[in-house]
């Protein structure tokens, strides 16, 4: 039986230090260690919620859904087109664009009017876009390991992404310093930008080889076939987003306007072909 007047150790634990943080100045002190881990050393990251050790990490669907918001604000805040827009395909120079908004014009169309509903339409269907093109990489991570439950792969998948939209908002911050040195021009600066992309997208595979050694694989053979499998997997991800983005598109445009995807290719391309004749 505990003695009311012994003396209790009082030391604070770290769930304790978080609240403190918290109530005091809003801040949960687990995001600085969750984005450390995520990024460094993200099995541990699976594992504490595998245990279901809520008081190390921010939980990692919640940390996704932050960074899949902020990516947008991000690739807005660099002017980059998210999704299909009159901006996107006119986005090989003014002469497109140009072109684009004179055959706009004389079907009596607005380029802002129309490009704002293309814009809106991709922003409310970005969320359901991304759901369905990772279903392939959630599928053969549970094909890898059946015996896992469908929720516990949809952690292992969704780590490394966040891994991921870390390197693209360190890489981005790079290109952003680099952009001020004098010299650089804006082809150069859209050549960095898109390498970005692609830095992000390796640096989700070396996370996901992490998370695979360490729950899925038995052997460096194993992880190297299964991160193979995951790579291929990058094929029906843009397959599922081009549709998507394209389908929506086209459904606006026939609905709103009665033209249709083609028409802005076809003018998109015709404008191409006589900018580069002689």
């Amino acid at each position: 039986m505990t003695d009311p007047n012994e003396e209790q150790d009082a030391r604070p634990s770290r769930a304790d230090v978080d609240d403190v943080a918290d109530a005091a100045i809003g801040v949960d002190t687990r995001i600085f260690r969750t984005i450390r881990d995520t990024f460094l050393y993200t099995p541990r990251v699976v594992e504490a919620a595998y245990a279901g050790d809520r008081e190390k990490y921010v939980p990692i669907i919640r940390l996704f859904l932050v960074l899949f918001g902020l990516q947008f604000a991000v690739i807005a805040f660099f002017g980059i087109p998210a999704g299909f827009s009159l901006d996107a395909l006119a986005s090989n120079g003014e002469d497109a664009a140009m072109a684009i908004n004179a055959w706009l014009a004389e079907s009596g169309h607005s380029y802002e009017a129309v490009n704002t509903s293309l814009q809106n339409a991709a922003g409310l269907t970005t969320t359901l876009l991304v759901f369905l093109s990772s279903l392939p990489f959630v599928l053969l991570l549970k094909a890898y390991r059946p015996s896992r439950s469908f929720f516990g792969h949809v952690l292992a998948y969704l780590a490394p992404v966040n891994a991921s939209f870390l390197a693209l908002f360190l890489l981005m911050a790079i290109v952003a310093l680099i952009g001020l040195l004098p010299g650089i021009g804006e082809e150069t600066e859209i050549a960095l930008y898109v390498w970005s992309f692609a830095g992000s997208m390796i640096w989700y595979f070396v996370s996901a080889a992490w998370v695979l050694a360490r729950f899925y694989g038995r052997s460096a053979l194993a992880v190297t076939l299964q991160v193979t499998g995951l790579v291929f997997m990058v094929i029906p991800m843009f397959i599922i987003m081009m549709i998507g983005q394209y389908g929506i598109a086209e459904i606006v445009l026939q609905n709103t306007y009665d033209m249709s995807v083609i028409d802005l290719f076809r003018i998109s391309a015709e404008n191409a072909i006589e900018s580069e004749s002689p």
